[in-house]
């Protein structure tokens, strides 16, 4: 009987955190919608570490983001598709692209924040903030422990 609580536990925690997850991309991608703006979740979240490291590698990004190489890639060549971030190649190795913003992509990250703004709000309704930090620090204790493993 206990083990069968500790199953449900278990898959019942990790049904909420993918439900959760789940719903803030679709929201997101609804508000962006609303706005007009053509992002998925995973394009925003690769368009902020680009912004923020100027001329990163992919290696850079997947580290940053939490993807693997494969995953980055594929959200690199939409973002590349949609004039949104161009390759360079590295001065010292040419075998490293540098991924850079252009114009458009510096001007969809900008676009984007208040809709990331608006829906962080509609996720944190009603909740507060020392709740907001309980749950991330609870998360993060949980990613530990499983990376430590």
């Amino acid at each position: 009987m206990e083990r069968i609580k500790s199953l449900n536990f278990n898959l019942n925690m990790g049904k909420l955190i993918s439900s959760a997850h789940n719903m803030m991309t679709k929201r997101f991608v609804q508000n962006a919608h609303e706005a007009g703006l053509d992002i998925s979740l995973d394009q925003w979240m690769v368009l902020g570490p680009i912004s923020y490291h100027k001329n990163a590698s992919q290696k850079v990004l997947s580290d940053a983001c939490l993807k693997d190489k494969t995953s980055i890639t594929k959200i690199v060549n939409t973002l590349e598709k949609k004039n949104l971030v161009v390759r360079v190649s590295d001065q010292l190795d040419q075998r490293i692209k540098r991924i850079i913003l252009t114009t458009a992509g510096k001007q969809l990250l900008t676009d984007a924040i208040p809709i990331m703004n608006k829906t962080r709000e509609e996720v944190a309704k009603g909740i507060s903030e020392s709740d907001i930090e309980i749950f991330k620090n609870v998360l993060s204790k949980i990613i530990s422990n499983l990376e430590n493993e």
